[in-house]
């Protein structure tokens, strides 16, 4: 095999690769965002499908093992509906009762299994202006 021959070869994998990763980071940039009453609402289109989904935590479902490394709460939207999350990792800091989240995962169910869990912080304006209405 001549070494121009071996150059094309090489050039067509390399090619093929940044074709197939580029293709891979397209499709998981294609996720659905959506409020809890969407996910609950489609739940049975997106069954198994990558979502991802904001809310805020429902009060008093917070519930954290350590010894199995799980984490279960509940996130409610706006029709009070709950939407059960079920995520095995580290339990985020600041995630409280009533604090706004946005949760990626799969749906089983009715259940959302997390991959990944995100506090959303309020800025210190947001914060202030809470405060200064009260």
């Amino acid at each position: 095999m001549s070494a121009r021959v071996k150059v094309g070869l090489a050039v067509l994998v390399v090619l093929a690769g940044i074709a197939y990763l580029s293709l891979m980071g397209f499709q998981s940039a294609k996720t659905y965002y959506l409020s809890v009453d969407q996910a609950l609402g489609r739940a049975d289109q997106l069954e198994g499908r990558f979502v991802r989904v904001h809310g805020r935590v429902a009060p008093g479902t917070v519930a954290w093992s350590v010894h199995d490394v799980t984490l279960a709460f509940a996130m409610a939207g706006d029709s009070g509906r709950p939407l059960p999350v079920v995520y095995k990792g580290v339990k985020p800091d600041l995630l409280q009762d009533g604090v706004d989240v946005v949760v990626e995962g799969r749906l089983e169910g009715d259940t959302l299994v997390a991959d990944r869990v995100m506090v959303k912080c309020p800025s210190k304006y947001e914060s202030a202006r809470a405060e200064a209405a009260r």
